[in-house]
């Protein structure tokens, strides 16, 4: 049972329950819903993650996340924090994921404002490899960001948050021209509404690497629409204007993820996490 109306998304507090669920704590709450820490019937302590009422109402979105999830459940890696459950409470869509307890890399940069370049690297092939996994299982994450990139408390990098997924059959699930994602990650190709792909996400994570190494994202200095029309039209700038001791191999590699044409990316994420570690000399595991 639920301590909940049905059909509301009000906060929880601490000890309510929904479903077989107990919360702990809200971890926060984004466009797509809540998302609350909370302990399973097994004792397991889960991310829990509630889709917002109004959302939940539109039969396109339902249908997308409930397939979504479907596949999400059946996709393994690492460094992919897992889909443990899915289901509905009180007409309250939800899904659970393992919970990654050492905070968000958008916490640590807020933190430290930019990392080594062998810590940036590392995170970038544990995070590559995990969206190579969702790749071929015909996922794409479309929001790859320091906020979906948990890491845990010996700081190993795990991506997170299949809200936005797609799956590569799902165009017609998908309005025309929609263009989700955030502003200072979004390719090209997502900003035109266009179809997404592999070299989407690669896109995206180039400019959490720029971020993480630089300080910043690539068009930081740029605010609201003119964001957007810089990922369109306007080359990157210079790493090693932000960066002076950052050495031009890396730089050059660093930018190779923003290439405005997706055919000119990497193929992979983990070859694009390949040429910077080989840039910069640094052994992958």
């Amino acid at each position: 049972m639920s301590d909940i109306p049905q059909g509301s998304t009000a906060e929880l507090p601490e000890g309510a329950s929904f479903g077989p669920y107990t919360i702990e704590a809200s971890l926060g709450v984004g466009g797509m819903g809540r998302v609350y820490r909370a302990v399973g019937p097994n004792g397991q302590q889960v991310a829990l993650k509630m889709i917002k009422a109004d959302i939940a109402r539109d039969d396109t979105f339902r249908r997308r996340f409930d397939r979504e999830a479907r596949i999400a459940q059946q996709v393994s890696h690492p460094h992919l924090v897992p889909v443990l459950d899915t289901g509905e409470e009180g007409g309250i869509p939800y899904l659970t994921q393992a919970f990654i307890s050492g905070g968000s890399l958008d916490a640590k940069l807020e933190r430290e404002s930019q990392l080594d370049v062998e810590t940036a690297i590392r995170i970038c092939a544990e995070v590559a490899g995990a969206l190579d996994q969702l790749h071929e299982n015909g996922l794409f994450h479309r929001d790859v960001k320091p906020g979906n990139i948990l890491l845990d408390e010996a700081g190993v990098a795990y991506i997170t948050d299949f809200g936005l997924a797609k799956d590569s059959q799902g165009s017609l699930l998908t309005r025309p021209g929609q263009a989700v994602g955030s502003l200072d990650y979004m390719a090209p190709e997502q900003i035109r509404g266009e179809e997404v792909s592999a070299a989407t996400d690669t896109y995206a994570l180039g400019c959490v690497m720029v971020e993480c190494i630089c300080g910043a994202p690539p068009f930081a200095d740029r605010q609201g629409m003119r964001v957007l029309w810089a990922h369109l039209q306007d080359p990157p700038p210079d790493p090693q204007a932000r960066r002076p001791d950052l050495s031009p191999q890396v730089a050059a590699a660093l930018g190779e993820a923003l290439a405005k044409d997706p055919n000119d990316r990497p193929p992979t994420a983990s070859e694009y996490a390949r040429r910077l570690a080989d840039a910069a000399g640094v052994q992958l595991s």
